[in-house]
Protein backbone atom coordinates (compact mmCIF):
# COMPACT_ATOMS: atom_id res chain seq x y z
CA UNK A 1 0.00 0.00 0.00
CA UNK A 2 1.49 3.49 -1.28
CA UNK A 3 2.30 5.92 1.49
CA UNK A 4 -0.22 9.16 0.91
CA UNK A 5 2.14 12.24 0.49
CA UNK A 6 1.29 14.80 3.28
CA UNK A 7 -1.30 17.78 2.76
CA UNK A 8 1.67 20.18 3.43
CA UNK A 9 5.21 20.62 3.32
CA UNK A 10 5.62 19.51 6.99
CA UNK A 11 9.53 21.01 6.91
CA UNK A 12 7.81 24.34 8.11
CA UNK A 13 6.05 22.50 11.05
CA UNK A 14 7.55 23.65 14.01
CA UNK A 15 4.52 22.80 16.54
CA UNK A 16 5.41 19.16 17.18
CA UNK A 17 8.30 17.96 19.57
CA UNK A 18 8.65 13.94 20.06
CA UNK A 19 10.72 12.26 23.14
CA UNK A 20 10.66 9.10 24.36
CA UNK A 21 9.56 8.47 27.93
CA UNK A 22 11.40 6.21 30.00
CA UNK A 23 9.35 2.75 28.78
CA UNK A 24 10.73 4.35 25.09
CA UNK A 25 7.82 5.16 24.02
CA UNK A 26 7.06 7.63 21.51
CA UNK A 27 5.37 10.76 23.32
CA UNK A 28 3.83 13.66 21.21
CA UNK A 29 3.64 16.80 22.47
CA UNK A 30 1.97 20.47 20.55
CA UNK A 31 4.15 23.02 21.00
CA UNK A 32 2.63 26.67 21.23
CA UNK A 33 5.11 28.88 19.17
CA UNK A 34 3.09 32.64 19.80
CA UNK A 35 2.36 34.80 22.42
CA UNK A 36 -1.18 33.50 23.56
CA UNK A 37 -1.56 35.40 26.58
CA UNK A 38 -1.93 38.53 23.97
CA UNK A 39 -5.02 40.07 24.52
CA UNK A 40 -5.82 39.53 20.86
CA UNK A 41 -6.29 35.90 21.46
CA UNK A 42 -8.11 35.59 24.77
CA UNK A 43 -6.74 32.32 25.43
CA UNK A 44 -6.13 30.16 28.83
CA UNK A 45 -3.66 27.61 29.32
CA UNK A 46 -7.28 25.09 29.99
CA UNK A 47 -8.52 26.27 26.63
CA UNK A 48 -5.12 25.35 25.00
CA UNK A 49 -5.16 21.99 26.63
CA UNK A 50 -8.36 21.23 25.37
CA UNK A 51 -8.05 22.27 22.44
CA UNK A 52 -4.26 20.16 22.26
CA UNK A 53 -6.92 17.42 22.93
CA UNK A 54 -9.43 18.05 20.29
CA UNK A 55 -6.66 18.75 17.73
CA UNK A 56 -4.99 15.67 18.42
CA UNK A 57 -8.52 14.16 17.77
CA UNK A 58 -8.30 14.67 14.23
CA UNK A 59 -4.31 14.67 13.81
CA UNK A 60 -4.09 10.87 13.57
CA UNK A 61 -1.28 10.73 12.08
CA UNK A 62 0.56 12.94 14.62
CA UNK A 63 1.83 15.48 12.26
CA UNK A 64 1.01 18.32 13.94
CA UNK A 65 -1.28 19.07 10.96
CA UNK A 66 -5.20 19.00 9.96
CA UNK A 67 -6.52 19.31 6.86
CA UNK A 68 -9.96 21.02 5.85
CA UNK A 69 -12.67 18.13 6.66
CA UNK A 70 -11.04 17.81 9.92
CA UNK A 71 -10.96 21.52 10.52
CA UNK A 72 -15.15 20.96 9.72
CA UNK A 73 -15.31 17.91 12.07
CA UNK A 74 -13.70 19.94 15.08
CA UNK A 75 -15.89 22.39 14.40
CA UNK A 76 -18.69 20.35 14.61
CA UNK A 77 -17.25 18.80 17.95
CA UNK A 78 -17.10 22.30 19.08
CA UNK A 79 -20.74 22.43 18.51
CA UNK A 80 -20.91 24.82 15.53
CA UNK A 81 -22.67 24.64 12.54
CA UNK A 82 -21.00 26.34 10.11
CA UNK A 83 -21.46 26.30 6.59
CA UNK A 84 -18.57 25.08 4.57
CA UNK A 85 -18.11 28.33 2.69
CA UNK A 86 -17.54 29.88 6.05
CA UNK A 87 -15.48 27.62 7.66
CA UNK A 88 -12.75 28.08 4.24
CA UNK A 89 -13.06 31.74 5.20
CA UNK A 90 -11.85 31.55 8.51
CA UNK A 91 -9.37 28.93 7.70
CA UNK A 92 -8.06 30.94 5.01
CA UNK A 93 -7.47 33.94 7.21
CA UNK A 94 -4.90 31.80 9.44
CA UNK A 95 -3.88 28.96 7.29
CA UNK A 96 -0.17 29.59 5.59
CA UNK A 97 -1.46 26.99 3.31
CA UNK A 98 -3.89 27.81 0.92
CA UNK A 99 -3.92 25.13 -1.26
CA UNK A 100 -5.36 22.49 0.46
CA UNK A 101 -6.46 24.84 3.34
CA UNK A 102 -4.60 22.86 6.10
CA UNK A 103 -4.30 24.33 9.65
CA UNK A 104 -1.12 23.35 12.16
CA UNK A 105 -2.20 23.39 15.76
CA UNK A 106 -0.88 27.11 16.00
CA UNK A 107 -3.17 28.38 12.98
CA UNK A 108 -5.83 26.20 15.03
CA UNK A 109 -5.80 27.87 17.90
CA UNK A 110 -6.04 31.26 16.23
CA UNK A 111 -8.34 30.34 14.14
CA UNK A 112 -10.18 28.85 17.32
CA UNK A 113 -9.35 31.77 19.55
CA UNK A 114 -11.18 34.24 16.98
CA UNK A 115 -14.32 31.40 17.19
CA UNK A 116 -14.36 31.77 20.96
CA UNK A 117 -14.36 35.68 20.86
CA UNK A 118 -17.38 35.78 18.48
CA UNK A 119 -20.30 37.24 20.23
CA UNK A 120 -23.09 34.77 20.00
CA UNK A 121 -25.80 36.94 19.49
CA UNK A 122 -24.09 38.28 16.53
CA UNK A 123 -25.25 35.46 14.36
CA UNK A 124 -29.18 35.67 13.95
CA UNK A 125 -29.66 32.46 12.20
CA UNK A 126 -27.69 30.45 14.91
CA UNK A 127 -29.65 31.79 17.41
CA UNK A 128 -32.64 31.14 15.33
CA UNK A 129 -31.76 27.64 15.55
CA UNK A 130 -30.94 27.36 19.03
CA UNK A 131 -34.47 29.03 20.36
CA UNK A 132 -35.97 26.36 17.56
CA UNK A 133 -34.48 23.19 19.50
CA UNK A 134 -37.07 24.10 22.21
CA UNK A 135 -39.81 25.09 19.88
CA UNK A 136 -41.93 21.46 20.49
CA UNK A 137 -44.81 22.79 18.10
CA UNK A 138 -42.73 24.60 15.53
CA UNK A 139 -44.93 27.63 15.94
CA UNK A 140 -41.78 29.87 16.76
CA UNK A 141 -43.15 30.77 19.74
CA UNK A 142 -41.73 29.72 23.36
CA UNK A 143 -43.13 30.49 26.73
CA UNK A 144 -41.54 33.04 29.54
CA UNK A 145 -40.27 29.68 31.34
CA UNK A 146 -38.49 27.84 28.61
CA UNK A 147 -36.80 31.54 27.66
CA UNK A 148 -35.99 31.65 31.07
CA UNK A 149 -34.12 28.48 31.27
CA UNK A 150 -32.45 28.80 28.15
CA UNK A 151 -30.79 32.27 29.31
CA UNK A 152 -30.27 31.27 32.32
CA UNK A 153 -28.81 27.94 32.35
CA UNK A 154 -27.46 26.91 28.87
CA UNK A 155 -24.92 27.59 26.49
CA UNK A 156 -21.62 28.62 26.38
CA UNK A 157 -22.29 32.47 28.60
CA UNK A 158 -25.90 32.02 30.43
CA UNK A 159 -27.30 35.60 31.37
CA UNK A 160 -27.93 36.36 34.80
CA UNK A 161 -31.51 37.37 36.13
CA UNK A 162 -31.45 41.05 35.94
CA UNK A 163 -30.14 40.81 32.39
CA UNK A 164 -32.94 37.96 31.61
CA UNK A 165 -35.56 40.08 32.94
CA UNK A 166 -34.63 43.36 31.04
CA UNK A 167 -34.15 41.32 27.61
CA UNK A 168 -37.71 40.21 28.46
CA UNK A 169 -39.13 43.05 28.91
CA UNK A 170 -37.73 44.59 25.51
CA UNK A 171 -39.76 41.59 23.82
CA UNK A 172 -43.45 41.78 24.00
CA UNK A 173 -46.01 38.69 24.94
CA UNK A 174 -48.92 37.57 22.45
CA UNK A 175 -52.65 37.30 23.79
CA UNK A 176 -51.58 33.43 25.15
CA UNK A 177 -48.24 34.60 26.76
CA UNK A 178 -45.62 33.69 24.58
CA UNK A 179 -43.00 35.04 23.10
CA UNK A 180 -42.08 35.18 19.27
CA UNK A 181 -38.33 34.15 19.13
CA UNK A 182 -37.91 35.25 16.09
CA UNK A 183 -38.67 39.19 17.74
CA UNK A 184 -36.23 38.24 20.49
CA UNK A 185 -33.47 37.54 18.24
CA UNK A 186 -33.99 40.73 15.81
CA UNK A 187 -33.76 42.49 19.27
CA UNK A 188 -30.58 40.55 20.59
CA UNK A 189 -28.78 40.84 17.28
CA UNK A 190 -29.35 44.89 17.06
CA UNK A 191 -27.82 45.36 20.84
Amino acid sequence: MPVKPPIRDLTNVKCVRRSKDKNGEEKIELLVLFDWEAPEWGLTEQIINEMKELFMMFDTDQDGVISFNETRNAFKCLGKRISDEAIEEKVKRYSDDQKNLSLEFNEFLKLISGELKEDPTSDKEQLMQAFSMFDKDEDGKLTEEELRKIMLYLGESPVKEPECCQLLQLVKQNEEGLYDYSELCNTLCSL
